[in-house]
């Protein structure tokens, strides 16, 4: 049995805070990394919109597409499975047969995956409810550094959502359940992961080009900005008080006032919140006229007059330009962490799937054909006969 890919299996890595930031829980679902090699072309065109209904793309199937435990599983089951996760259930036009022929082994072994996992998640008994989803989502909240949850609940204020309304959606979603139901399971077939110092320590040595930020781009300005933000419809009377505003803000910081605490309470802008007003460096043409203007002016450390642009008043302040530098264990230890749990995670998952499959007497029924014979090398050019001797 190979290794399972593709992109259908429930997604443990990302956890259930990751569900703050989608729609469909579906969608927190994480391949194998070689899933998004073997098929990265194949979805992306799948994820169109117009095409081949499933059905008919896959009509070269057999009716019996793969066996668990001695029982088929159908043409027809695939098929419906299938038509579910792509767009309208129809495939591109432009998908040649020859492509789903090599892939439909992979899809259908997913897809005979989910099965072994729902049943084996079933018997083991485990029960999620609604109050447990909203448990484990406010502790991976809480978990978060304060900016994260800023940038979080200013990106859901956008979508006219809170944090609390997304718990709620997601707490009741079925598919949520099922996911954690899955997560719980294979916890318990794993045992409680952790990363240790040595490890994070270990990783951070032997992969030094990975700490490396890289200086500022020739040209560029670096810069930071408190935004007392105006509504594009509002009247003049809207502009003066948030010009009036903003010098008064000036006023403090040439009396000595932290820029960026002021940033953080007073700007409209989320980088006030989340990084202090610094909106990192930035080449010409990628702000606004005014904007770009007045800060490529400014020496390092001098800050400007306020500032109009159609979204509101700015102070802006010229930072020193940064050059490359070694990023400090300290300063990455939370996501490095993280990202070598989600390792540990996904591997010990891929040892359980494997595990489940043979336990299953999963017999995958399709074959990729076989890749065409490369063309034999035309034989070499027998040596001249040497010339007869005068």
């Amino acid at each position: 049995m190979g290794k399972f890919k593709m992109m259908l299996v429930p997604g443990m890595v990302l956890g259930m805070g990751a569900m703050l930031m989608a729609d469909n829980p579906r969608t927190t679902s994480v391949p194998a990394p070689e899933a998004q090699k073997d098929g990265a072309n194949l979805v992306a065109a799948m994820n169109q919109q117009a095409g081949t209904p499933v059905a008919k793309a896959f009509d070269f199937l057999p009716a019996t597409v793969a066996t668990i435990d001695g029982k088929a599983v159908t043409k027809d089951e695939f098929i419906k499975f299938a038509a579910q996760q792509i767009p309208n259930g129809m495939i591109p036009a432009q998908v040649p047969v020859e492509m789903l022929k090599m892939q439909a082994p992979q899809m259908v072994e997913q897809y005979v995956l989910t099965q072994v996992i729902d049943q084996a998640v079933a018997k083991s008994g485990i029960k999620v409810t609604a109050a447990d989803i909203a448990a484990q989502i406010k502790s991976e909240i809480e978990k978060m550094p304060q900016e994260q949850r800023n940038m979080i609940e200013q990106m859901l204020k956008a979508q006219g959502k809170t944090i609390d309304s997304i718990i709620k959606e997601q707490s009741e979603s079925k598919e949520a359940q099922k996911m954690l139901a899955f997560e719980k399971f294979i916890e318990q077939k794993t045992g409680k992961l952790e990363v240790t110092q040595a490890e994070l320590e270990k990783f951070y040595k032997e992969n030094p080009e990975q700490f490396v930020e890289p200086g500022d781009p020739e040209g560029s300005v670096r810069a930071s900005h408190i935004l007392i933000g105006v509504d594009k419809d509002a009247d003049d009377k809207a502009w003066a008080k948030a010009k009036a505003e903003c010098e008064a803000i000036l006023a403090e910081l040439k009396k000595g006032a932290d820029f960026g605490k002021l940033a953080a309470e007073k700007s409209t802008c989320p980088s006030g919140k989340s990084a202090q007003g610094s909106l990192g460096a930035f080449s010409t043409g990628q702000m606004v006229p005014e904007f770009e203007k007045a800060a490529f002016a400014l020496k390092a450390g001098e800050l400007s007059a306020p500032v109009k642009t159609q979204f509101g008043y700015h102070i802006i302040r010229r930072d020193a330009a940064q050059s490359e530098r070694k990023i400090e264990l300290a300063e990455v230890k939370d996501r490095l962490q993280a990202m070598l749990l989600n390792q540990k995670r996904n591997e010990a998952a891929q040892k359980v799937f494997a595990q489940l499959m043979k336990d299953a007497k999963v017999q995958i029924l399709v074959k990729a054909p076989a890749m065409p014979a490369a063309p034999a090398a035309a034989p070499a050019a027998a040596p001249a006969a040497p010339a007869p001797a005068k």
